[in-house]
């Protein structure tokens, strides 16, 4: 919290006036679609060659780049929006009017996105919602795009719930470094960059008319693939697409969250990141409720973390031109588990965090109601290709080689009881739970408005239980699985006074 903010300049005073988006948006919007246009042409030039490029294709292009800019202009000339005491609204479309209005009070989100174009010319994407990320039932509304001069007195504005008292500034509570990045290798993102990637190349090569596969390089592997032996195709397999998940995952990585930012001011948590498109996020304070963190098991076993707000209005969320969720609750990405506890501490003003606090150890009969499920669910392929080679469908080694299966279900479950624990520490209730991922839930009490009672047939005769704390915020209930009876009713009974009470019987 070394750096600090000045003080804000005054909010200008509303106006009920109709206005306009930024002119610069006529240019911007049409940049990105006329580059992938641009792109599959100059795919074709070089493998067909300049020759072989007929009158049409070029002629197809200047169309569509003239019919994207017409249509820039027209939306910018017919979309009007403004903000009174009560509402935000905003008017677009001639054909087809659209009319939306969000009342201001029930504005719970005010995001700004700038992709690369955008920041070049100084301009910002707001959007402005009530948490539920609903565009259709008029829950959102989309200003594409504002001046980026504008843009933080218009969410100052709109987040802001009274007209007097002084702003506070807080400052920074975590910035991004690049230790992060050693982190990004342990996650399935560069598994799904991959994935995507040939995706991608597959559809591009059927736009542009060209057969991958039989392409000289394809029948070259291909042919390596039939004469290799199976165990040495799948290891050099296993090599290369482990190889570029870690190199896609960085670059990934790097991409969506270099220059990430946590602070504290105007008595909301802001939190900014992007290479190319810079995200921008604001979630109040008083609509804090607690925070996850969660551990994957590879990310846990190298000591890393990702830490995210539980909130009320808040949750994942798509763009139009987005390819990768936002998650609108990120407080901080994979990074080291002693920073994750840090901005734990420092965003619920508590220290030590709570996060960190010892937990209560669940009784053994946990473990072997936990270790015994893991064990028949893991085991249920091995069983059922065991059934179908008994009547001569499959042949016996498929099933022997699925019973490799059961110890690792045995270690599930070993697992999952040691990631069980519970407390309270101060104002909140912790609870973890799960192996992959590992996840610490750290409620305030006064955020909890009910309780879950759950209890199987095989619970109650271990008398074991599952109590879960009900806030209206997050996933909506968090919960102390497989507890002792006694123990988690009590922690229920004493996390909020009264609430539980008048249906306990004391002995």
């Amino acid at each position: 919290m070394s750096e600090v903010y000045e003080a804000a300049p005054p909010l200008a005073e509303i106006t009920e006036d109709w206005q306009r988006l930024d002119r610069r948006t006529i240019f911007v919007a049409p940049l990105m679609p006329m580059l992938s246009v641009l792109g599959a042409v100059a795919l074709i030039v070089v493998v067909r060659g300049w020759a072989k490029v007929s009158f049409w294709e070029p002629a197809i292009t200047g169309g569509i780049a003239v019919a994207l800019f017409i249509h820039s202009a027209w939306r910018w000339k017919t979309t009007r929006y403004r903000v009174t005491d009560t509402h935000v609204e905003m008017h677009s479309g001639v054909v087809t009017r659209k009319r939306r209005s969000v009342t201001r009070d029930r504005v719970r989100a005010v995001d700004i996105s700038a992709n690369v174009f955008h920041r070049v010319f100084g301009i910002s994407v707001v959007t402005v919602g009530t948490g539920r990320h609903v565009s259709d039932a008029g829950d959102e509304i989309k200003l594409d795009s504002v001046s980026t001069v504008e843009v933080e007195h218009l969410r100052r504005m709109l987040m802001r719930r009274t007209t007097s008292g002084p702003l506070v500034q807080d400052g920074r509570l975590t910035k991004f470094t690049t230790e992060w990045l050693r982190y990004a290798p342990l996650t399935v993102i560069g598994f799904v960059a991959v994935l995507v990637a040939v995706g991608g190349l597959t559809q591009l090569g059927r736009t542009v008319g060209i057969k991958l596969w039989d392409t000289k390089f394809s029948h070259t592997i291909y042919d390596w693939y039939a004469r290799e032996p199976l165990p040495l195709t799948i290891l050099v397999t296993a090599a290369i697409v482990l190889v570029l998940s870690m190199i896609l995952s960085v670059a990934v990585y790097a991409v969506i969250y270099w220059g990430f930012e946590l602070t504290r001011r105007d008595g909301a948590l802001h939190v900014q990141y992007g290479l190319l498109t810079k995200r921008s996020v604001a979630i109040e304070e008083r609509r804090l409720r607690g925070v996850k963190v969660d551990e994957p098991l590879l990310l846990r076993a190298v000591g890393g973390a990702k830490v995210t707000a539980v909130a009320t209005g808040l949750g994942k969320k798509k763009g139009e031109d987005e390819k990768w969720e936002v998650d609108a609750n990120l407080l901080l990405p994979q990074a080291p588990h002693g920073e994750a506890n840090r901005v734990v501490a420092e965003v619920l003003r508590v220290r030590p965090a709570p996060t960190e606090a010892t937990l209560v150890k669940h009784p053994r009969a946990a473990a072997r109601r936990l270790i015994m499920w893991s064990t028949l669910i893991f085991a249920v392929p091995a069983i059922v290709m065991g059934v179908l080679s008994a009547v001569d469908l499959t042949p016996d080694w498929i099933w022997e080689v699925l019973l490799v299966l059961v110890p690792v279900g045995v270690l599930y479950g070993i697992g999952e009881y040691h990631g069980l624990g519970h407390t309270l520490s101060g104002d909140f209730l912790v609870c973890r739970e799960g192996v992959t991922p590992r996840v610490t839930v750290a409620v305030q009490r006064t955020g909890i408005v009910g309780w879950k009672i759950r209890q199987s047939f095989f619970q109650r005769r271990l008398r074991l239980i599952t109590v879960g704390a009900t806030v209206a915020a997050g996933s909506g209930a968090y919960y102390v699985r497989n507890a002792n009876q006694d123990d988690g009713l009590s922690v229920a009974d004493v996390a909020v006074p009264d609430l539980l009470a008048p249906f306990l019987e004391r002995y």
